[in-house]
């Protein structure tokens, strides 16, 4: 079931449960305040025939020589012409007998006068026990009785004549009154049904309102699901729903990126394996292409050496990829042992170490490093200058200079190493830290490159929570900048 028509039917079970309790108990409250008032009329009014036929009877009485059985129906009729209307009966009851009835018969409002001496309660039948049982506080009792769909209300009094019960019974037809609730209820229920149906007409034009957003969210959804990442959703309000067009928006910008990023990632390595098999299919190329000339052909001393020169600085090329690679593998996977280290003294060594590199290739290294001190693995880190200032060379001409300056920063210590060399275009600054990535491919290997030093430099600095800037301009030269932090990542 769809969830509109799950919020028609709650809202409509609600709404019905809500309208016929409701309804009910205000229905059910006004005949009862009805009733009540119609049984307080009702008690009054035999008040004041109870008051008249005692007066009646008081005279009769003081008279000396009386006959109750014949005197209370004339009092009785008396009564009733002068003060009840056609609508109302009026009955006397002594000594457990009926001695006098006055009701309408039909529609001729005629009084009907009998003695009803010996016959026992025609009128109330089976109740005249309960209703001539009276309250201790009171002598007044009332009874409705419901007869052939008429309904009556009798109200009686009670008065000792002669040592005998003197009962005073007036009744009145409340047929209508009684009717009234099941009239209501009808109405009411027809009522309902008409709410009901409007209500139904427009809970689902709401709810289609609510959840048509919810649909079209559903839609980008599904899209979204069936591999379509570049789907959103386009709901603009500032409820609930609206913001949770937003959180998916945010959510599928976020996997889209992951998505770019895991292609990306298998695209690297793609191409890492790749370039590692071309970079290993050189150097073995050579190798395996000299060892034959050795093995299958006599050569002057002068070849053999060139040929064994060639084989050597291969094989070295191979061994320094090897390393490299491992390094590469080993820091992505453990951690680094760090130890406080001063700048000056890794400086010197640095400069100690490039100093033949740099003197065989004509170019100066000048060095101004100055104290301070900061954390991390000495040789690791020496290893990260080691290839950015060999880079420099390489990028650099006879009688240039390299610079390798240093000197403490806010919260840790930064690193120059620049040089006027050929620069780096700007559209490979951004691939400078890849895999098997050399600007000058011919320029690198002849100097015995593979193109995983700066991969190894930034996995490096990146386990040391360093940061690395680079600028460069084709023609002026390259500035790498380190930044180490002081203390403990």
């Amino acid at each position: 079931m769809k969830f509109r028509y799950k919020v028609i039917l709650l809202n409509l079970v609600l709404l019905s449960l809500t309208t016929g309790i409701v309804g009910f108990n205000l229905m059910q409250r006004s005949y009862d305040l009805t009733m009540n008032t119609e049984i307080k009329s009702a008690v009054t009014e035999n008040n004041l025939v109870q008051s008249s036929v005692e007066y009646s009877l008081l005279e009769v009485v003081n008279s000396g020589n009386y006959d109750l059985g014949r005197s209370l129906p004339e009092i009785g009729q008396e009564v009733y012409s002068g003060m009840l209307s056609g609508e109302e009966s009026l009955y006397i009851r002594y000594g457990g007998k009926y001695l006098y009835r006055g009701e309408t018969e039909g529609s001729k409002n005629e009084v009907i006068t009998e003695d009803l001496s010996g016959e026992e309660d025609e009128i109330l039948g089976s109740h005249s026990e309960k209703f001539f049982t009276f309250p201790v506080e009171t002598r007044k009792n009332y009874l409705i009785l419901e007869e052939n769909e008429a309904v009556s209300l009798f109200v009686t009094s009670e008065t000792m004549v002669d040592e005998k019960p003197l009962n005073i019974i007036t009744k009145r037809d409340i047929t209508e009154l009684s009717r009234l609730l099941d009239r209501s209820i009808k109405e009411y229920r027809q009522f309902t049904l008409v709410l009901l149906c409007v209500a139904t007409l427009l809970l689902f034009v709401l709810s289609w309102l609510l959840t048509r957003p919810l649909e079209r969210l559903s839609t980008t959804t599904n899209a979204f699901a069936a591999g379509d990442y570049t789907a959103r959703t386009d709901i603009r309000s500032t409820d609930e729903v609206g913001q949770l067009a937003d959180r998916f928006n945010m959510m599928a910008e976020s996997v889209e990126d992951h998505v770019e990023e895991l292609n990306d990632m298998v695209h690297r390595r793609e191409q890492f394996v790749a370039d590692f098999t071309h970079e290993i299919k050189t150097p073995m190329t050579s190798i395996i292409g000299y060892a034959d000339t050795l093995r299958s052909m006599d050569l002057s001393r002068e070849e053999q050496q060139t040929a064994l020169g060639y084989i050597f600085s291969e094989g070295k090329r191979l061994e320094s990829m090897s390393l490299k690679l491992f390094d590469l593998l080993y820091l992505k996977d453990h951690p680094i042992e760090r130890k406080t280290i001063q700048a000056a003294g890794l400086a010197e060594r640095i400069a100690a170490s490039m100093a033949p590199l740099m003197k065989n290739s004509g170019i100066r290294l000048r060095t101004d490093v100055k104290p301070g001190t900061f954390e991390g693995d000495s040789e690791l880190l020496q290893s990260v200058f080691i290839n950015l200032l060999d880079n420099a060379r390489k990028a650099s001409k006879p009688e240039d200079t390299v610079e390798f300056l240093g000197e403490p920063a806010e919260g840790g210590y930064r690193f120059l190493v620049q040089d006027h060399g050929i620069g780096i275009a700007e559209e490979d600054q951004k691939k400078i830290f890849d895999e098997f990535f050399m600007v000058d491919k011919s320029r690198t290997r002849q100097a015995g490159g593979a193109g995983l030093g700066m991969s190894l430099v930034a996995v490096i600095l990146e386990r040391h929570g360093a940061t690395i800037n680079l600028e460069s301009k084709e023609g002026e030269g390259t500035t790498f900048m380190v930044t180490l932090p002081a203390g403990s990542e």
